[in-house]
């Protein structure tokens, strides 16, 4: 502990995110990754449940299917990778360069034994596939959850409570929507949501729905 009680203060208060996965060697990952995506795939893997908040053009397709290929190796099960329509045929052509193989799925009754799957939000969100039938399980794109609204925020955290690694993978994550980056930790299981809102934000008493944060405490 720091000698500095302010300091030692300011480190209490610190939320570590808890570690769940596992080590892998960069030399067995896929050569098809950069090496800045190894070191991000490497932390994603050793943390087990992890956000990757990368730019445009910085390969989260092929990240996302690097880790779902080594969860395969190490744990065996199924792997399941949730994403808009849009993206379904660059999912399939990156996985195919990579030589892993991907399987697009609409219902639980087309899930193999094992692999990776593939398939659309709005699977998940009418019941038409179960995540518990998946060891691991990584939602892409994940800022579009935000025109689903609250309520399909609170279903998939409740529909993916009892996956053992979960991740999710957004290029625009919004630093100005708290409540965003809130569901993304209690997805991951870094905090819960209702927890995070009380610790962190102060409610307005006259109209709901307004969270500013807390003001910085002083010495």
């Amino acid at each position: 502990m720091s000698a500095d009680p302010y300091r030692a203060f300011l480190e209490s208060k610190i939320k570590r995110a808890p570690v769940s996965g596992f080590d892998v060697n960069p030399a067995s990952l896929s050569s098809h990754l950069k090496p800045f995506n190894t070191a991000i795939v490497r932390c994603a893997l050793q943390g087990g449940r992890r956000a990757i908040f990368t730019k445009f053009g910085l390969h989260k397709t092929r990240m996302q299917i690097e880790i779902m290929h080594q969860i395969g190796i190490h744990a065996g099960g199924r792997q399941l990778i949730i994403a808009p329509l849009g993206v379904r045929q660059e999912f399939l052509r990156d996985a195919a360069v990579m030589g892993i193989s991907i399987r697009f799925v609409r219902s639980a009754a087309e899930v193999s034994e094992t692999g990776i799957h593939l398939t659309k939000y709005k699977t998940v969100r009418d019941g038409k596939l179960e995540p518990n039938l998946f060891e691991a399980a990584s939602l892409d794109e994940a800022s579009v959850l935000r025109s689903f609204g609250s309520k399909t925020y609170q279903t998939f955290l409740t529909l993916f409570q009892n996956v053992r690694y979960r991740f999710v993978a957004t290029a625009t994550p919004s630093p100005n929507r708290f409540k965003e980056l809130i569901h993304y930790a209690g997805f991951l299981g870094v905090m819960d949501t209702g927890q995070a809102l009380t610790r962190f934000f102060q409610r307005n008493a006259e109209k709901a729905g307004d969270l500013t944060l807390y003001p910085p405490q002083g010495r």
